[in-house]
């Protein structure tokens, strides 16, 4: 009961607890000790030497530490770090023990108080050291961020119970037995690290994964150049020293103070052990109940800025109250934010670096750094504060300053630590080729000729259009030999890219296929190509073909004089274009001539080039047309007219899947009279959904604000693949040159309703599985039926996740969205942990609380979304669900419901759903409502 209990607190899933406890207990003894020593040490050395010899301590810990972290760093190439730990803890248990005996005997002096000062802070920056780099090598970015707050508030409570243990020990019995207890102590740490070692981390070295692997073997580099060559570690690193300078010169003051009011060595231990201990118990308190929600809110590096801040309110306070109440305060900023949220943070914020170098930087940075920046702050105490004699507020303008080099180094860090991700995602799931489908056109010279050349006539056709305008010169010979092509598809297409070349190239060719070929979409491209020409007599070409004996021919003659007469009217005069049109529908309407196909399509593009009202008539006729092929040719007529009333025939045959793409090719000639017809006719409700799905389509490459406002209608459309297609378009639309502004909020808004569409969804789908209304194992149609729509629900969900990712793509970076989806789709645990983090620090914090416990969701379905239960209770029965879902579901998901439905025994409670369907536009869902009630009227 309290374990579930604290498991529900604290976050912890299965498994996860008994690890937790052995870890918290670990970083608890260590801290214990730590409290038990330095206090101690502390009082000795001021009691003895003076805080004057404080600055030179610092620099002498940063000389030990150099020497100690080079043979460190030569040790993990030969040990592993369960042995490093173990000699570090035997080796300071011995050395305390040491002490407490020289103590005792009175054989201290001078030179032991410094060792023992030194060792003190040396065990302090080791042994927690490697404490953090066997949790990082036990938890990934994830779990780490949920359960680093609950261990760390181990170390927290150690700290506390140390200080008073101090306290109550030094004033009873004196430090000799405080030293004593810390000696035994630490030697219970070494059945913690053996047993943590052989349940989780035997040869483990992949820390993203938690998983057993073996060493892989790597060239080692010295940790000085690991860092250097990192942006991340380097950051890091500077963060970290320049923290710790800031940390020994608020305690310089603080201990300056201190000594200057208390003398009695006892008294001031105490007095150190019961302000260490208070700051302790407020640094537990931010750490049960704070910590864990800021990493959520903030993000990591986020957090890293609390603590500078809090000191930089700390030191504008003392310049007006220089007091020691004032440094205790200012103490206390630093030792509870320290160890509490920053401490978590600078934990978190190494994660995403691999394990081989994680072990090396961090034991670096922990010991080498911390004690360098030390010594820096030592350098400043001697050569600047003591040496020009300066008043404590010098000491906290100092501060100050490396206040503003510290936040400056945050940021900088927040954005390594981001890249790290982001290099990680991408080394992970480079196999995907994210960018492979933009490289098509980027194909080798070769390929591109050798499919000219030997490729069949539907490779060659759509090698042609892909290569539009980017032909080059190498292409242009090849192509050119299609005109001798056996296909007048392929002569077709060819003439069409022969029109980017030179002007005249291939023209005495082309000139010979109107009079050799018979196919009339061959002879209208030449004819077109001829034409459009500018150093070609188009005098002479429309005398020789316009009245030409061959039909086909004088067709193609008159289609390019309707394209050519839109921006010269002296042509429409000149040749007489309207009468020959007039004539050629009265010839097309004689029923005693017949006429191809080819022909009337043909002539009803010509139609549309002459853009006369009059003629349109003749067009819409053919927009009835059940023959696809005259349709298709009638649909670009309309298209090129650019006559308004066509608009909602147009969107109407969107429907068709033949020749959709032809209507949206004729609906972008209109441009933005689109978006306008369908925002001033209010058409959303009048068309069909089916065809409503398809507007984003038709709308893609018109560029307006009105686009943008179908868009955003249809991004609240019941069904979550036309809000996917419409937020596809809105970012085509935002990115592309001479991109559309989305407007920041009403993207947040769309985002978090998208989440509640998901929650929905999802609680409806557990409902339905759960209920024993729609379940019955010996009514096998039933579980199908009951099955099929589950997976159609799970489809919906996948859709609506897609909507997510592309609507943050217009406030974020397209690419980071690519890349965070892919990662997240990807098969390896730790891919999609990165890709969470990286998320997760690219979100707002207006959406983080809604959006990252669904995706969590959704891509690991480990992670708990507690809005789902409140969700969950609103719907309540499965009843509910299924009229929910015969009212607001899609077309799809209505006729799987349906299908459910006239399964089961009691359709009462379903009855006025049904009777709402009988008048739906769908035919099927129609008559399915019909045939069910019919069958249940008794």
């Amino acid at each position: 009961m309290v374990k579930r209990l604290f498991q529900k607190t604290f976050h912890i899933r299965e498994g996860e607890f008994k690890i937790s406890m052995f870890m918290q207990l670990y970083i608890f003894l260590v801290i214990t000790v730590l409290l038990l020593v330095k206090p101690t040490i502390n009082a000795l050395f001021l009691s003895r030497l003076g805080a004057e010899e404080l600055p030179k301590a610092y620099l002498l810990v940063a000389f030990t530490a150099v020497i100690t972290a080079f043979f460190y760093d030569k040790s993990l190439q030969f040990f592993s770090i369960k042995k490093i730990a173990i000699v570090s803890l035997v080796s300071f248990s011995l050395c305390f023990f040491l002490l407490a005996y020289i103590l005792y005997n009175n054989l201290s002096n001078d030179f032991i108080l410094y060792a023992y000062y030194l060792s003190v802070a040396i065990f302090g920056v080791v042994v927690t050291s490697q404490f953090w780099i066997i949790a990082n090598m036990i938890y990934n970015a994830r779990e780490a961020k949920r359960l680093f707050g609950l261990i760390g508030a181990g170390a927290i409570i150690g700290g506390i119970v140390g200080g008073y243990l101090t306290t109550i020990l030094s004033q009873t019995f004196g430090s000799i037995y405080v030293i004593l207890l810390a000696s035994i102590l630490l030697l219970f740490c070494i059945p913690i690290i053996m047993w943590v070692w052989n349940h989780r981390l035997h040869n483990t070295t992949d820390t993203e994964t938690g998983k057993t692997q073996k060493p892989t073997p790597k060239k080692h580099h010295s940790a000085l150049k690991l860092i250097s060559s990192s942006k991340h570690l380097t950051y890091l690193a500077l963060t970290v020293g320049v923290s710790v300078i800031m940390a020994k010169l608020v305690d310089y003051q603080f201990s300056d103070f201190a000594q200057i009011k208390i003398s009695d060595p006892d008294e001031l231990a105490s007095f150190f052990g019961f302000w260490f201990s208070t700051f302790n118990v407020l640094s537990l308190v931010i750490q049960l109940f704070l910590t864990n929600r800021l990493l959520a809110w903030l993000g990591v590096t986020s957090n890293l800025l609390l603590l500078p801040l809090g000191i930089a309110a700390g030191c504008l306070l003392f310049l007006i109250f220089p007091e020691l109440w004032v440094l205790i305060l200012l103490k206390g900023m630093d030792g509870s934010f320290k160890q509490s949220i920053n401490k978590a943070a600078v934990e978190l914020s190494i994660m995403p670096i691999p394990y081989e170098d994680k072990k090396q930087a961090k034991s670096f940075i922990d010991v080498v750094v911390d004690s360098i920046a030390t010594g820096i702050a030592g350098c400043l105490l001697i050569f600047i504060v003591k040496k020009l004699d300066l008043h404590s507020h010098y000491i906290t303008v100092i501060i100050l300053f490396f206040l503003f080099v510290w936040i400056i180094l945050i940021y900088q860090l927040k954005g390594a630590y981001f890249d790290t991700f982001k290099k990680n995602i991408l080394s992970a799931i480079g196999s995907h080729d994210i960018d492979g489908l933009r490289s098509t056109k980027k194909s080798l010279h070769a390929s591109v000729i050798k499919i000219l050349n030997k490729g069949t006539d539907q490779e060659i056709i759509s090698l042609l259009e892909s290569l539009g305008d980017t032909i080059v010169d190498v292409h242009k010979p090849h192509i050119v030999k299609l005109l001798d092509h056996p296909s007048n598809e392929v002569k077709a297409a060819a003439i069409k890219e022969i029109y980017f070349f030179k002007h005249g190239a291939a023209a005495d060719k082309v000139a010979q296929l109107i009079e050799t070929n018979d196919d009339a979409e061959v002879v209208y491209e030449a004819v077109e190509y001829l034409l459009l020409h500018n150093h070609i007599d188009e005098d002479k070409l429309f005398k020789k073909y316009l009245d030409h004996k061959k039909p086909y021919i004088a067709d193609a003659a008159l289609l390019c004089l309707a394209e050519l007469a839109i921006d010269n009217k002296k042509l429409v005069k000149n040749y007489n274009l309207f009468e020959r049109i007039d004539k050629r529908i009265i010839a097309i309407k004689n029923p005693d001539i017949e006429h191809s196909q080819e022909e009337i399509a043909g002539f009803l593009v010509t139609l549309g080039y002459a853009r006369n009202p009059k003629f349109f008539d003749f067009i819409t006729d053919y927009l009835k047309s059940d023959n696809y092929y005259l349709l298709k040719h009638a649909v670009k007529g309309a298209g090129v007219s650019l006559y308004k009333p066509f608009i909602g025939t147009l969107l109407d045959l969107l429907k068709i899947d033949a020749i959709r793409p032809a209507v949206v090719t004729a609906l972008k000639n209109f441009g933005n009279d689109v978006p306008k017809y369908i925002i001033e006719h209010d058409v959303y409700n009048s068309f069909d959904i089916n065809i409503r799905k398809h507007f984003p389509k038709a709308i893609a490459s018109i560029r307006t604000q009105d686009s943008l406002k179908v868009l955003m209608r249809l991004a609240l459309s019941s069904d979550p693949f036309i809000r996917h297609e419409a937020a596809k378009t809105m970012v085509d639309l935002h990115f592309k040159e001479g991109g559309i502004k989305i407007d920041k909020e009403r993207v947040t808004q769309t985002v978090l309703s998208e989440c509640g569409y998901y929650l929905e969804h999802l609680a409806i789908v557990n409902i339905l599985q759960e209920s024993t209304l729609v379940s019955d194992p010996n009514n096998a149609e039933l579980e199908i039926s009951l099955e099929q729509l589950i997976g159609l629900l799970r489809l919906e969900l996948d859709c609506s996740m897609n909507v997510v990712f592309e609507v943050l793509a217009l406030v974020l970076s397209e690419d980071d969205m690519e890349i965070a989806y892919f990662g997240l789709r990807d098969e390896s645990e730790s891919v999609k942990v990165n890709s969470i983090e990286f998320l997760d620090n690219l979100l707002s914090i207006g959406l983080k609380s809604d959006l990252m416990p669904i995706i969590e969701y959704h891509f690991i379905q480990e992670q708990e979304i507690n809005a789902l239960a409140e969700v969950t209770e609103a719907l309540g029965s499965a009843t509910n669900c299924i009229n929910k879902l015969l009212k607001d579901g899609t077309i799809d998901v209505k006729k799987a419901v349906l299908n459910l439905v006239v399964h089961l025994d009691d359709i009462k409670p379903f009855k006025n759903a049904l009777k709402q369907l009988t008048h739906h536009k769908d035919d099927v869902i129609c008559s399915k409502a019909l045939q069910i009630l019919e069958a249940n009227k008794s």
